[in-house]
């Protein structure tokens, strides 16, 4: 038998199959409904849509600008990265994560590379590096870091869903906090969260007339942290926005392999002007206290972010 020949032959058995379940779908939805009222939302059919997985992928520019102290080698001099080496101007650097929601639960993954440089003289004598450099010696500075991110949150208190928490009793939320389309108007999440941030940090001093000092090291860090995620489904109320979605997100933890410390905060505000394509402006701060053989940097990057999400 050819193959358009099965073809035909498989529409013939299939096609008034699937017509028979939507005759019987539709009669059991008239069933349920009282007569002379609407339908009435299915929300654990509402609630299992909702909490169907959904990635986002957010691409943008970062304005950091590098801040902190660095001390380098035995007997190092603590010297400012912006009053000292002018190394602290803000920059544009490319910002991407990805982000996977699914009931409760979220993943994101992040990353950035940050290179900022200065040329500078030094107002006072300092020793880098076991180098000595008098007043007024020129300093050419590099300063590469770059840091991966993995993060795993999960949403503990969901006041205006079904369920409240993951262990409390469902409440039926069909009414006051629905779209036309069924989707929930307001939407809080309360999360706890853990991650680890992988950062390398390089350094690179060039001391005229003297030498060069070079320092390349990475640290991890996990870290605990909290969120707090508003959505609001605004086409209804707006006209001109889908919906817009607001996050905020901190967390600290301790930097393994000779540091102290790193701190996360991030801060989004994403306007959907489509379903599924929404304008991002924000905030960032990664901060680290860190030290190696006798090497220590105590500061970090921080400044505004705007981008694009995409939701499929």
């Amino acid at each position: 038998m050819s193959h358009q020949v099965r073809h035909s032959e498989s529409r013939r058995f299939v096609l008034p199959f699937v017509g028979s379940l939507s005759i019987l779908a539709s009669g059991a939805l008239a069933q349920s409904a009282e007569p002379g009222t609407e339908p009435a939302l299915d929300v654990d059919a509402l609630s299992a849509l909702a909490g169907r997985p959904v990635l986002d992928v957010t691409l943008g520019i970062w304005f950091p600008r590098l801040e902190g102290t660095i001390d380098i080698g035995p007997n190092g001099t603590k010297l400012d990265v912006g009053d000292d080496l002018s190394v602290d101007d803000s920059q544009a650097i490319f910002n991407g994560e990805a982000r996977v929601q699914s009931g409760r639960w979220e993943f994101l993954l992040g990353g950035y590379v940050a290179n900022a440089s200065g040329n500078a003289a030094l107002s006072r004598p300092a020793r880098i590096g076991g180098l000595f450099a008098r007043a007024g010696t020129v300093v050419d500075s590099s300063i590469d870091v770059w840091s991966i991110t993995g993060e795993i949150a999960y949403s503990i208190f969901t006041p205006f869903r079904d369920r409240r928490f993951a262990w409390s009793a469902p409440v039926d939320r069909s009414k006051g906090n629905r779209t036309s389309d069924g989707r929930p108007i307001i939407d809080l999440r309360f999360e706890a969260l853990f991650g680890t941030r992988f950062l390398n940090l390089e350094q690179e001093y060039e001391l005229a007339g003297i030498g060069t000092v070079n320092t390349n090291n990475t640290w991890v860090s996990p870290y605990l942290g909290v969120g707090i995620e508003l959505d609001w489904n605004s086409r209804e109320s707006l006209g001109f926005l889908d919906r817009i979605e607001f996050d905020v997100t901190a967390g600290w933890g301790p930097a393994f392999g000779g540091g102290n410390s790193s701190l996360t905060v991030r801060v989004d505000g994403a306007f959907y002007v489509t379903h599924d394509l929404a304008l991002t402006l924000g905030y960032r701060l990664n901060d680290f206290d860190l030290e190696r053989e006798e090497t220590a940097y105590n500061g970090g990057l921080q400044g505004l972010f705007a981008g694009v999400r995409y939701t499929w």
